[in-house]
């Protein structure tokens, strides 16, 4: 693994800036042809045609900033292809990029293969309620173990839920992002020992 600092939740600034969804022509024939297109860690090879996304807008509910990196749905990130050679070299070892319509632009999903079995099981304090862990807010304190992360440029952890973390390492997620101002990512440190 390459040298790394700190951990960090990924999560797309949705207050500041628009997300994208399917178009309702993509949406009905995915409903039709009962193939729903999730992003479940496995690999989409072949199997992935270009999807039609388009901005989601909620008229007097939705800001109108538009953001170098997007969200689609609560479990994917969308770069334009203008930023595939900047992210490519790093995240290409831990993300699959699948390619999307933008209303003529060709943008990229990262559909993310790596899953890490990195909690820190002796300094994480689960939510209980009534004996049971919580369903909606898992964690009191969710640590990591670095020693744990083989690659920080972007993957999701065994048990922690839909959540997706990077690390500060060079040429990662959280480092391009902020070395390059990019905007529509929110950055939340993560405890890791």
């Amino acid at each position: 693994m390459k040298d790394f600092n700190k951990v960090y939740a990924v999560g797309v600034d949705a207050g500041e800036y628009l997300l994208l969804q399917e178009t309702m022509f993509e949406q009905s024939m995915q409903l039709t042809n009962n193939d729903i297109y999730t992003f479940d860690g496995n690999p989409k090879g072949n199997d992935w045609r270009a999807v039609d996304v388009d901005w989601l807008i909620v008229e007097g509910e939705t800001p109108t900033n538009k953001p170098d990196v997007a969200g689609w749905g609560a479990m994917a990130f969308v770069i334009p292809a203008s930023l595939k050679e900047i992210f490519e070299p790093t995240l290409k070892e831990c993300c699959e990029f699948l390619p999307l319509n933008l209303n003529g632009e060709e943008w990229f999903a990262l559909n993310i293969l790596e899953q890490q079995d990195a909690i820190n099981q002796e300094h994480t304090e689960l939510n209980m309620k009534n004996g049971r862990v919580n369903r909606v807010r898992r964690f009191k304190k969710l640590t990591l173990s670095k020693d744990a992360i083989k690659h920080g440029g972007l993957f999701k952890v065994k048990g922690a839920g839909i959540f997706t973390f990077c690390t500060d390492q060079e040429g990662g997620l959280y480092d391009l992002t902020k070395s390059r101002n990019l905007k529509g990512l929110k950055f939340t440190e993560v405890n890791a020992i």
